[in-house]
């Protein structure tokens, strides 16, 4: 039989898509971009409300299955660009990478939600709803046979699914999980991003540190944002429940200047380069090597805290969800099945 799954939308009245963000500006050079009005630790001129929209939580079928296995569901992590449009860089470099490299016998999809203030609470909701309904219309064409996902959460996605979890009627639609550089207990660099910076500047390197602060932000790398608090190291998730089968994908940036360029080279050298400088940061504020293990955004003990996994060292955090290697991993731990 082929599986081919009808999908629809699921709009959240209690959601208002509609919003603002903020640039701060020193003359005409926008230096910072956030959700909310701050208490700057840089200097600017003035700052100007922009508004955006907010992406719907909605599964997209990016491949129909034409095969009975399950089919394989990407969730993405918080998004600082998508106060620009829906499918911003990260995700379209997430969809195409596995779309490149999965079998075409298997059916591929795509949830995308609103990351950045909506509560996860809320887009896990959407998330279950999505599946419900997926699940009813393919039991109304295929006489009650049951469709089932393969799973791979990035980031903030694996927080999201795992209040999903919590919801029985949806595990029956799961077979297996990768978390992918999920921050299982937080991360210290999100307590980074939001705390109050005015406590750092008696440092000798706060120079140093706010031009990196500013210009990953300016260029995307985040965007001061609510839901960093989900982020934070410390916070608490519901549990990944005793019934699910999940391995946990970490990855640990190694300062080797040849495995540095390899990586560079061979994956996309814009991420790269801001996870290094991330990673730079890390380094300065902590001297735990708890901390300073990471795939410059989250740290391995984060990323392994329920163990179950496997660990790629020279690689980062956007290496995820783009690297060949690393999507050969999953495919074969889903499907047994060894790609070339």
């Amino acid at each position: 039989m082929i599986f081919c799954l009808s999908l629809f939308a699921i709009a959240f009245t209690s959601i208002t898509y509609g919003a603002k963000y903020y640039v701060y500006y020193n003359s005409l050079v926008p230096i910072y971009i956030s959700l909310t009005k701050i208490e700057p630790f840089f200097e600017y001129s003035k700052v100007v409300e922009y508004d955006w929209e907010r992406p719907q939580a909605k599964i997209y079928e990016i491949r129909k299955p034409k095969n009975d296995a399950p089919s394989v569901l990407l969730i993405h992590g918080i998004d600082p660009n998508e106060i620009y449009g829906t499918w911003t860089r990260y995700k379209a470099i997430f969809r195409d990478s596995w779309t490149k490299i999965l079998p075409e016998d298997y059916g591929l999809y795509f949830f995308i939600y609103p990351s950045l203030d909506i509560p996860l609470e809320e887009s896990a909701d959407a998330l279950v709803r999505e599946i419900e309904n997926i699940s009813k219309k393919f039991e109304e064409n295929y006489d009650n046979a049951s469709v089932r996902f393969n799973i791979y959460a990035h980031s903030m996605g694996g927080l999201l699914l795992r209040y999903a979890l919590q919801e029985d009627e949806f595990k029956k639609h799961v077979n297996k999980i990768i978390f992918a550089g999920t921050p299982h207990i937080g991360s210290p660099l999100a307590n980074f991003i939001v705390m109050n910076k005015s406590l750092l500047k008696l440092r000798k390197d706060w120079g140093f540190i706010k031009n990196v602060l500013i210009a990953s932000n300016i260029s995307g790398g985040y965007t001061y944002a609510p839901n960093y608090r989900y982020l934070m190291y410390g916070s608490r998730y519901p549990e990944v429940p005793n019934d699910v089968e999940f391995l946990n994908f970490a990855a640990v940036i190694t300062q080797k200047a040849d495995v540095m360029f390899e990586n560079l080279v061979t994956t996309e050298m814009f991420s790269t380069t801001g996870l290094l400088f991330l990673k730079s940061v890390t380094d300065i504020l902590f001297s735990d090597k708890q901390f300073t293990d990471n795939d410059g955004m989250v740290p391995i003990e984060s990323a392994t805290y329920y163990g179950k996994c496997e660990i790629f060292r020279g690689f980062d955090h956007a290496d995820l969800v783009m690297s060949d290697i690393i999507i050969k991993k999953a495919i074969e731990y889903f499907y047994g099945e060894k790609v070339k």
